[in-house]
Formats: C-alpha cells, structure tokens, sequence
C-alpha cells in the first residue's frame, strides 16, 4: 500500500537548518550550470538494473504510475519504491518503513530544480514507531565522473536529513546520470555509522528507457 502525502503551507522549511555531510571533493571540478535547470526523474522501467562496487545491485521489479518498485539483487528479501526522487516504502530484513509527506505534495519529488531546494517534514513509521525528519533535496552543480561502467555528465545532488526526535543526521551524495537512470556514484552517512560510497560498475536498461535516452 503506497501512502500518498498531502499539500500543507503551515510549516515552511529552507535548507539552512539541513547543512549535513561533507562538500564535494575540491580537487573535482564542477561544472558550470548551464541554462537548463530542471533534473527530471527517470522514466523507469522494469528489467532495468545496476550494480554496484560495494556489491549493492538493484533491479526494478515493477512501476504503478509514478511510483517505481526497486528490489535488491544482493539481497532480494529487501525492496524500496520511489515516487521521482522520493522514497516512500521500503523493506529491509528487518524493518518496514512506510513514508508520508505532509509538507509537499505527493509528486515534489517527480523534478529537482537548480536554486530551490526542495525541503520538507518527512514522517514514517519504523516498525510501529514514529519517525519525524527535516529533510532536503538540493543540486550542487555538474561533473563528468568516470567509474567502471564508463565516463558520464552527472548532476551532483544532495539528499540531507536529521531527524527532529533525536541527534541522528544522514545525507547521502549522488552523481546522478540521466543516461542511466540512476547514480554513477554515491557517498553517503547515516546516522553514527561511518561514511561510505560506491560506484557503478554495470548497468543494464529496458528496451523502452534505452530509445529514449537515444532519442
């Protein structure tokens, strides 16, 4: 069951209270931003895979509509949807979390825009438990990257987030690739664990998701 959010104005956030993880390495040049401003979603589709350094691979197991069911290939007990860019249920081993959006609407996460950050109170349930999160989606520029699976024109985007029950801070680092429908490379941190990244080694499109990135 996808829980949908619900558009709400009585709790503006902006990203000054979200400065989470660390900036991107000095030594790589970010490219200037050009005059388009507006990252899409991928338009996924099923079949469509990726794998990663770490071992992570994932493969997309079916859309409804906006919304795109992930399952993990390295551990398939364990799936996750998106709406856009936005999480909204996942599954790990252990714990089921199903997200709900009060200060956006329902598809805020369907495109990113350079200069508006997209920021939001984000709650979920984790096994029964309620967890309420600021948090935010921001673009930090463009860089070519090169990785095992090639050399890609990526948009550098920035998930952060912290939680407002406790101290625990997250972010994660995305060179994301329109070309491949997800990111070439990740740094990310979660709460007292330590910082981690990967990148991508193979991936594999659907016939669908290949013509349109040919066209």
């Amino acid at each position: 069951m996808f829980l949908p959010g619900c558009l709400s104005t009585e709790n503006e956030l902006n990203e000054s209270g979200l400065v989470i993880g660390v900036t991107a390495p000095s030594e790589k040049k970010i490219i200037q931003l050009n005059k388009e401003n507006v990252v899409h979603a991928p338009d996924w589709e099923a079949g469509s895979e990726w794998s990663y350094s770490d071992g992570y691979s994932l493969r997309v197991k079916f859309t409804a509509g906006d919304v795109t069911v992930f399952q993990r290939l390295d551990a398939p007990e364990r799936w996750y949807s998106r709406r856009g860019f936005l999480r909204e249920e996942s599954k790990s081993k252990t714990v089921m979390r199903k997200i709900i959006y009060r200060t956006v609407a329902p598809a805020a996460g369907m495109s990113l825009t350079v200069g508006s950050p997209l920021a939001f109170h984000r709650e979920y349930l984790s096994n029964g438990k309620l967890m309420v999160h600021n948090t935010s989606w921001s673009i930090e520029g463009r860089e070519k990257v090169s990785v095992p699976a090639g050399q890609f024109d990526a948009w550098v985007i920035v998930m952060r987030t912290r939680s407002l029950k406790s101290n625990w801070v997250g972010f994660e680092r995305w060179w994301y690739s329109p070309d491949v429908q997800h990111y070439v490379r990740m740094e990310y941190k979660y709460g007292s664990s330590p910082e981690g990244s990967r990148v991508l080694m193979s991936y594999k499109l659907g016939a669908k998701a290949l013509s349109k990135v040919a066209d």
